[in-house]
């Protein structure tokens, strides 16, 4: 895997967390334009770029956050391009897919992702997620009734 030169490392340090504070101040479409230009920071192609599926995960995780479902799939698909290209994040990835489908409605096919998820990595993707994931996972008969 290529290292990515610490100067376009900080440049897009510098964007993704100015984003994310756009975003916390609801200004959305600032906050999406830095994530944006955070994105096109890296050299072509982005998904040779490791820290690139880390933009896209922040950027897809905040946009959940704003239920902004859209632009959400937009950045799980620019995660999904980086990983198919690298793999490294199966899991993980599978765990974001599995909480915008709960996002969006799709009970059966988010409990299938989490199911994988559990079953590769175990537990370890809830810790840091809304409980209202586990909630999900452990009871499913709540949502899916």
């Amino acid at each position: 895997m290529a290292v990515l030169d610490s100067k376009i490392q900080e440049q897009v340090d510098a964007l993704s967390n100015a984003a994310y504070d756009k975003l916390q101040e609801k200004a959305i479409e600032e906050g999406l334009a830095l994530y944006e230009q955070a994105w096109n920071t890296y050299p072509a192609p982005q998904n040779n770029w490791n820290e690139a599926y880390n933009t896209a995960k922040y950027a897809a995780k905040n946009c959940m956050w704003l239920s902004d479902f859209e632009n959400a799939k937009k950045w799980l698909n620019r995660m999904i391009d980086v990983n198919n290209n690298l793999h490294q994040s199966n899991e993980e990835l599978k765990f974001y897919i599995g909480m915008y489908l709960f996002e969006t409605g799709d009970f059966k096919e988010a409990l299938d992702k989490f199911q994988f998820v559990v079953k590769e990595a175990g537990m370890r993707y809830f810790s840091s997620a809304d409980k209202k994931y586990l909630d999900f996972y452990k009871h499913p008969e709540k949502y899916m009734s």
